[in-house]
This record gives structure tokens, C-alpha cells and sequence, in this order.
């Protein structure tokens, strides 16, 4: 009896949120006919100049042997620390490999600006025992270990962006929306899943997927599926939000993106949300190396 009244809480939870969703939507559309879309211009992160960079390869930052990640950091500036753009690859929570973004990091690197990449891998869904909260632990730990680096990387700690592609995006979304205090200075996602209740987003192709990251279905934890969603634990105190999407993406639901660009609008916070109608949800090398450069470029 106790349990069928905690599902019945919980459908009744959740039919709120899905009404407030519909809010959120109203108040957005509303929002745009009457003042349009606006865009704040961001402050140039990096400025100087550099000549090369030093590659590390395959730094630990756990005992476990996906806690790695590459780090490309300036040799030569003038003694002014870095700008931090952690990256964390996609693959549905349960597999891929930091090697996915490689060819971005190289693009980046093209720009000789005074940035540090860092290219993370994080323990994936399909290691037993594996779920959102170990992998928002390893982002946690990562963040951690680069700070205590700072003086050995040349690293300004209170620049640290955080971005990821698909299931990396939301990962990074939903880390720097439940650590606002760990110093993060924006988040991008790029083609980022935000709200994981979505039967729309489940059927799409990704239920399993999910369903493995939770550790359960829908059916049986509504409520850990609403808490595992940047759309739902996004806060008024939510970091810089960058969001790119495609329209061709069969993927990711529209309204993943809609849905997050009214919250945003709705508790005022810093963002800006990007659609490229003809955009597939595989963004090019180049292409998303010109979207994340231009972030630190002030272009965003």
C-alpha cells in the first residue's frame, strides 16, 4: 500500500512538472514576440598570444583506468595564468573514449591563444555499478585535481569552462548546475539531452541508455529520472549556459531545447542558445572547435 501511494506522489509530481513545463514554454514564447531574441556579447577570456603548446597524455586523476585525461596547456606567455575548457566526450553515458574529441582539441590548438584543454575521460555506464552519481563524482574529482595543479598547469582556477556533446553535455550541465560552487564559469553543451522524463527523448532511441545510467526505469523511479535532468536542477544561481542544437538532429527532441531555453530565460541566467536547422546531432571537428573557440572569443 505504502508503495502504491509513493508511485501515486510521484505521477502526481510529475504531472506538475510537466505543467510547469508548458508554463515555461507559454512564458517564453511570449517573451520572444514581444522583446525578441537577445544576446549578451561575453568578455574576451583569452587575449594573449602563444607559440605552442605542451602535451600531456593519459594523466590520472582517480585509481580507476578511465579517470584520464589529456591536457594540452601553453609553453609560452607572458605570465598571465590560462583559461580552463574541460571537454567530456559523448557515447550515451555507457561507452565512447576522450579520443572522440581529439581531432576538436587539435582544431583548438590551431588558435595559439593562451587556453588550456583539458580532454577527459570518465567511468561509463557500462562498468558494473556505474551511474550519474560516479560520474558526477569523477567530473568533481577532475575539477578538483586541475585546481591543485593550477600552479603546475599555469591555470587561472577561477576560469574554468566546462563543455560536452551529447551525453558529455549533459554531464557537464548537470554537474555545474549541482556544484555552483566549485567555481565553474560556464557550461556548453552541444546537442546537450537536458530533460531525461521525456518519453519523446526515451523513445528517440535512447531508453536504454537511460534507463542504464539511472540504475532503473521509468516506471519504477520517476522521480530519480526528474532528478537526474539539467532542466529540472538548473537554479537562479546556475553558471553562463552556451546550448547548440541541430535541426536535423534525430536524437535529441526539439523540446529539449525549447523547454531549457525558457527556464533560462525564465530565472534570468546568462545563455545563449544556438539552432542550425540543417545541423545533424554529429557536429564536425571544425565545426565544434569554431563553436567552442569563439566562446572563449567573446563571440557568444
Amino acid at each position: 500500500m505504502a508503495q502504491a501511494i509513493d508511485i501515486e506522489r510521484m505521477n502526481t509530481c510529475l504531472k506538475m512538472t510537466w505543467k510547469l513545463s508548458r508554463v515555461l514554454l507559454a512564458f517564453y514564447l511570449v517573451t520572444m514576440a514581444l522583446f525578441g531574441c537577445q544576446s549578451e556579447t561575453l568578455t574576451p577570456f583569452i587575449d594573449e598570444q602563444i607559440a605552442s603548446y605542451k602535451d600531456m597524455y593519459d594523466q590520472s586523476y582517480g585509481t580507476d583506468p578511465l579517470q584520464r585525461f589529456d591536457i594540452h596547456y601553453p609553453e609560452t606567455v607572458s605570465g598571465k595564468p590560462s583559461e580552463v575548457l574541460i571537454l567530456l566526450h559523448g557515447g550515451s553515458w555507457s561507452g565512447g573514449d576522450k579520443s572522440f574529441l581529439t581531432p576538436s582539441v587539435e582544431q583548438l590548438k590551431k588558435a595559439q591563444k593562451n587556453l588550456t584543454i583539458v580532454n577527459a575521460n570518465y567511468r561509463v555506464t557500462s562498468k558494473t555499478g556505474v551511474r550519474i552519481g560516479q560520474q558526477i563524482e569523477d567530473i568533481q574529482q577532475l575539477v578538483a585535481f586541475l585546481k591543485q595543479k593550477a600552479a603546475t598547469y599555469h591555470l587561472n582556477e577561477g576560469a574554468f569552462v566546462i563543455g560536452g556533446v551529447s551525453a558529455g553535455g549533459h554531464l557537464a550541465m548537470q554537474y555545474s548546475y549541482t556544484h555552483p560552487t566549485d567555481g565553474v564559469r560556464a557550461v556548453v553543451g552541444i546537442v546537450a539531452p537536458t530533460d531525461l522524463t521525456s518519453k519523446a527523448l526515451r523513445e528517440a532511441g535512447l531508453e536504454k541508455s537511460i534507463v542504464q545510467l539511472i540504475g532503473k526505469s521509468y516506471e519504477e523511479a520517476p522521480l530519480d529520472f526528474l532528478q537526474a535532468s539539467p532542466l529540472n536542477t538548473m537554479t537562479p544561481s546556475a553558471p553562463r549556459t552556451i546550448l547548440f542544437y541541430g535541426g536535423q538532429d534525430t536524437i535529441i527532441t526539439p523540446e529539449q531545447r525549447v523547454l531549457t531555453e525558457a527556464k533560462l530565460t525564465l530565472y534570468g541566467i546568462n545563455h545563449q542558445v544556438y539552432f542550425y536547422p540543417e545541423q545533424t546531432h554529429d557536429f564536425s571537428a571544425e565545426l565544434l572547435a569554431d563553436k567552442l573557440i569563439n566562446v572563449f572569443r567573446g563571440r557568444y
